[in-house]
């Protein structure tokens, strides 16, 4: 399968190109047994009218006229001699070149009997090579460099007065095959390929479109829509694209819609339940109570931010990310976290700077309160940008490292109620990262803590 092209454009190039090389090749080989038929049968003629010819010299001529045409001829290397008996056997052949040539001879020499005709092919001797053959037919021989040696043919005929006329001559050689109709051919097949690759090309580019705005919906689904033109079928796919578009948009805004309600009918119980908490007499349970209520107020506006996607709705434009993330560990250095920055000095991206920020936020903050020390390292590989934060923390169970990315999601042994937070962090980071078109991943570092990869395509 390493042969066969990958994209739409190089196999359907490959299925035409293929095509019309593969009738060209078969009509080549059809054009080209039907010129040597025709040639072979041309030049069959063309001998058999000078033979006719030369017989009706001899027929016509006196003696020492025959002696002379049978030593001054030299037709086509033709050898003639006259005797009382023919030089060949009468022999039944009915099929083949003799066959042939004993029945065009007959009529052309006036549809005489042909009885008074006999043809014979004559072979070689096996003691001679073909090489001398191809000497005895004399250097002036056209073809003798190109075609090897054919058979020879011996024609005996009848003269009117009783006379044999036995004649042996060589089989003419085939020319070389005419070339200009294959240069045509392959002149024309580059033709229509590159016609092919225009036309294909143009036919690809809605394809093409859809890729594109399929990977700007997975981005932000609120991406304008893609141009419905082209054949119908690309047509009808838009439409079907964009429609789903819209049911998409309008159930994450259903979502949203309903959990904002939620969130306002909420925090009114909530705040009455505050008020009621004052008046209660013991300090210790209603310190208790304020906090679980805060708490609650936490989770209801983080979820409600969450469900918002604020990512989605931010505008895109140039930043320095290298600068953002290193402006954003020297802050938490001023604020008395241990963070270290390697990477790149200066790194341009396009992306939402905003929902950026909040991600690394929420990736350094994680290692500083679960560990002691943050290193973050960036570099470019592979048109990706990838950040690397880690700690010297617990770590996480392998298991947990794909769940703890669902909303909600905490694991216990290393995160607790005194740590904060509502699980809606790595939630966020991941978020953001497909909102650029990229990935977040937890691993456990062998020498011990927890390594958060945030990878960007550029």
């Amino acid at each position: 399968m390493r042969f066969v092209p990958q994209t739409m454009l190089g196999r359907t190039l490959a299925i035409v190109v293929g095509g019309i090389l593969l009738v060209q090749i078969l009509g080549g080989i059809m054009h080209y047994r039907e010129w040597q038929t025709f040639t072979e049968n041309a030049e069959r003629t063309k001998l058999i009218e000078r033979m006719a010819t030369y017989v009706q010299w001899m027929n016509t001529a006196s003696p020492l006229q025959r002696e002379f045409l049978l030593r001054s001829n030299r037709l086509y290397r033709m050898k003639a001699w006259q005797s009382n008996q023919p030089s060949i056997e009468d022999l039944d052949n009915w099929f083949g070149i003799e066959a042939f040539v004993r029945t065009r001879l007959a009529e052309t020499l006036g549809n005489i009997d042909k009885d008074r005709i006999r043809v014979e092919e004559v072979q070689p001797p096996e003691t001679r090579k073909p090489e001398e053959w191809r000497k005895d037919e004399g250097e002036d021989y056209p073809h003798h460099k190109k075609k090897r040696w054919r058979p020879r043919l011996l024609v005996a005929v009848q003269l009117d007065d009783g006379v044999w006329l036995n004649m042996q001559l060589p089989y003419i050689g085939l020319r070389e095959p005419p070339f200009f109709p294959f240069i045509g051919l392959t002149v024309m097949t580059l033709f229509v390929a590159l016609c092919s690759v225009l036309i294909m090309r143009s036919a690809n580019k809605p394809l093409a479109r859809m890729a594109k705005a399929a990977e700007r919906l997975g981005r932000d689904v609120n991406a304008p829509p893609m141009s419905a033109d082209g054949p119908r079928e690309v047509r009808e796919a838009a439409n079907a694209f964009n429609e789903m578009q819209t049911r998409l948009r309008r159930f994450i805004q259903d979502r949203t819609h309903m959990l904002a309600a939620i969130s306002h009918d909420l925090r009114t119980p909530i705040t009455r339940m505050k008020l009621r908490a004052e008046f209660v007499d013991d300090d210790e349970q209603r310190e208790k109570m304020l906090a679980d209520l805060d708490e609650m107020e936490a989770m209801i506006s983080a979820t409600l931010s969450f469900a918002r996607d604020d990512v989605a709705h931010e505008t895109v434009s140039d930043l320095d990310l290298a600068a953002l993330v290193e402006s954003l560990c020297e802050d938490m250095r001023e604020t008395g976290g241990d963070v270290t920055y390697e990477g790149c000095e200066e790194l341009s991206f396009k992306g939402r700077p905003v929902a950026l920020k909040r991600a690394m936020t929420n990736l350094i903050g994680n290692a500083l309160k679960y560990g002691q020390a943050c290193k973050v390292l960036m570099a470019e590989e592979s048109g990706q940008v990838i950040i690397r934060v880690q700690d010297d923390g617990p770590g996480i169970p392998e298991d947990d490292l794909e769940e703890v990315f669902r909303p909600f999601r905490r694991v216990e042994s290393s995160r607790n109620k005194e740590t904060g937070g509502v699980g809606l962090g790595l939630a966020v980071v991941r978020s953001v990262a497909h909102a650029h078109g990229g990935t977040a991943q937890l691993s456990n570092l062998p020498e011990g803590g927890l390594e958060a990869k945030l990878i960007l395509p550029k």
